[in-house]
This record gives structure tokens, C-alpha cells and sequence, in this order.
């Protein structure tokens, strides 16, 4: 029983099981590729990159933190006063922790129906609870986000 193992593979390799390929389905370049958390992460990131062009030094100092979805504190404060799920909460900075964002994941995605809206409410989001951190009106905060709409004003 002397057998020598081959160099090479013979065929296209298969998973553990012999029955499909192994390696990715969607190649690296397409956008299937990434997971819907990793998009998620990327429209957070966009946003307070899109943020940091006009407030560059007070952005940096603000943690985006993202959580699938809100505490039941948060839960049971907002069902207390009669609103919906929070969508994002912020955290002021203390003189010993930085000013924290929290992006709540799965509401959010719940509401969207298209990648684009999920980009918008993402901005939305964070444009809102930036406001609130530095007691700012939201159109001062991003004006060319929300021209023309008087909820914002």
C-alpha cells in the first residue's frame, strides 16, 4: 500500500461534504458580497464621514457606536410617553468618556425599504442626535441635508 498523493488537485474543489464548491458564491466586487451589518456599518461610517467634512475636530471626538437593537429601558421609556422604538440615543460626553452615538440596527432596517431610504434614515439618525448632543437646530447641523423641510426647522 504505497500511495503517493498527487501535487495537484485533480477536479474543482468541493466543500467537506463533496457536494458543492468551496469559496465564496458572490465575487468580492459585487455588492451581495458584504453582509447587511457590514452595510449597515458602511452607511454609519458615510454618515459621519459626510458629517466631519463641515465639523471635522468636534465629530472626532463623538463614539458611533451600533446595537442590533435598543435596551428595554429604552423600550419601556419610549412606550412610557407614548413614541415608537428609538431609532438611535446619544450619550453626552463626561469629563472621564466621550459623547456616545448608538445607531439601533434592526429598527432601522425595518423601516427601510430600499438601500438608498437606508442610507437617508441612517443620516437622519445621526444628524439628529448630533443636534441634540451639541443643542444645535438640525438644518445648522447638515443644512444641505434638509432644505426645504419644516419639521426641521
Amino acid at each position: 500500500m504505497n500511495s503517493k498523493l498527487p501535487d495537484q488537485p485533480s477536479g474543482p474543489r468541493r466543500n467537506r461534504h463533496g457536494r458543492g464548491r468551496r469559496g465564496p458564491l458572490v465575487p468580492m466586487h459585487l455588492p451581495a458580497y458584504r453582509s447587511r451589518q457590514e452595510r449597515f456599518d458602511d452607511a454609519v461610517m458615510a454618515s459621519a464621514q459626510r458629517l466631519s467634512e463641515r465639523w471635522a475636530q468636534k465629530i472626532e471626538i463623538i463614539d458611533f457606536l451600533i446595537e442590533p437593537v435598543p435596551s428595554d429601558k429604552l423600550i419601556n421609556q419610549a412606550q412610557a410617553v407614548g413614541d415608537r422604538i428609538p431609532l438611535a440615543s446619544s450619550v453626552p460626553a463626561t469629563a472621564h468618556a466621550r459623547a456616545k452615538i448608538i445607531i439601533f440596527r434592526l429598527p432601522i432596517e425595518q423601516i427601510a425599504d430600499s438601500p438608498g431610504e437606508l442610507l437617508d434614515l441612517v443620516h437622519q439618525c445621526i444628524v439628529h442626535e448630533v443636534a441634540q448632543l451639541w443643542v444645535k437646530p438640525i438644518n445648522e447641523v447638515d443644512p444641505s441635508y434638509f432644505p426645504d423641510d419644516p419639521d426641521y426647522e
